[in-house]
């Protein structure tokens, strides 16, 4: 088996140091429910997660790209790249990109059944760890050692920058006091209802900008140690968790945080909010903490093993679909101990 010879950038070290690639074919089209058989799904490294109308897709190594209407049966996409795949995001039901290693970042427009390469800087040794559009032109890829890409045409094209951040206090620029910012892995971004756009990053880092990042604001941090994801939700309220059970909760725009109690000293790494309101929070070691009071506390759920999770979404079926060291996985709500309301 080969191992993965990486940097030690973030959640994807967290999962790749727990996890050595099989050089196995699969077929074009696969149950997710037959898994004797299936290498990919059951053993492939998957880092994330989105729905996009009728549709579930997951990115993960080795390029590959799973696209499903019913969170069971899974089809290969044609993909451009060898690269391992780290995010995904779709503004709507055609257009989507994906980013990983070597800063590649790939975009489809049939709702990601075909996806072509349109950047990649291999010779930068510094992994695309996510990437977010505001509509079909504009969009901001994030990584390691502080990577930060925007594109004003759609993906086609893509300019380095550093963020402009700006003092929390009077709006002052002071990116001249700030460089070791640009050093630290930024691991996630997110849009919130409100309109703000979040960046949970090494070392307790948190940004947030309030005009779709032309400029950004370092929040107060409640703990020094990585965040690996943001979850927003309803108006100004936010969650943020990362590394050994960490979790915070902000009803003020991340201002003033409050903790929340994990029970677990695993490192947390993916969230959804379902339908019915309930949160769910994934990490490593098969943590799974649900939510049914809008984030103010959370439960731990035992699962039966300790597979390591990077993403979490809900499929149309209404069921679980998890991603992470053993490829993907499909649970009912019943499985979980959530109940169907």
């Amino acid at each position: 088996m080969l191992r993965l010879k990486i940097k030690t950038v973030g959640v994807l070290l967290l999962l790749c140091l727990l996890y050595a690639i099989n050089g196995h074919a699969v077929q074009n089209s696969i149950d997710i429910n037959d898994r004797e058989n299936i290498p990919l799904l059951s053993r492939a490294l998957f880092l994330d997660l989105i729905r996009t109308g009728n549709n579930t897709i997951a990115v993960g190594e080795r390029g590959h790209i799973l696209i499903s209407q019913d969170g069971e049966s899974w089809q290969k996409s044609v993909v451009a790249t060898n690269a391992i795949l780290t995010s995904v995001y779709f503004h709507d039901d055609k257009y989507g990109w994906a980013a990983g290693h070597d800063a590649v970042i790939l975009k489809t427009s049939d709702g990601g059944r075909h996806w072509r390469e349109v950047h990649a800087a291999p010779e930068d040794e510094a992994p695309l760890l996510d990437i977010w559009f505001a509509d079909n032109q504009y969009g901001i890829a994030i990584g390691a050692y502080g990577l930060y890409l925007v594109s004003k045409d759609g993906g086609e094209t893509w300019i380095q920058q550093e963020m402009n951040i700006v003092n929390y206090n009077d709006g002052t620029d002071v990116n001249n006091d700030l460089t070791e910012s640009y050093e630290l892995h930024l691991n996630s971004i997110v849009y919130s209802s409100s309109g703000k756009l979040y960046i949970a990053a090494e070392a307790g880092r948190i940004y947030r900008s309030d005009d779709l990042g032309n400029s950004w604001q370092e929040l107060p941090s409640p703990y020094s140690g990585s965040f690996f994801g943001i979850q927003p939700l309803a108006g100004d309220s936010v969650l943020v968790y990362g590394l050994r059970g960490h979790l915070y909760h902000s009803d003020d725009a991340g201002e003033n945080w409050t903790e929340i109690n994990t029970d677990t000293r695993e490192h947390l790494t993916g969230s959804v909010i379902l339908k019915d309101g309930r949160i769910i929070i994934t990490g490593m070691g098969g943590v799974l903490l649900i939510s049914d009071d809008q984030g103010h506390s959370f439960k731990l759920q035992e699962i039966g093993h300790r597979h390591n999770y990077a993403a979490v979404i809900e499929s149309v079926m209404d069921d679980i679909v998890m991603a992470g060291d053993h490829g993907i996985e499909l649970w009912t709500r019943r499985q979980l101990g959530i109940p169907d309301d």
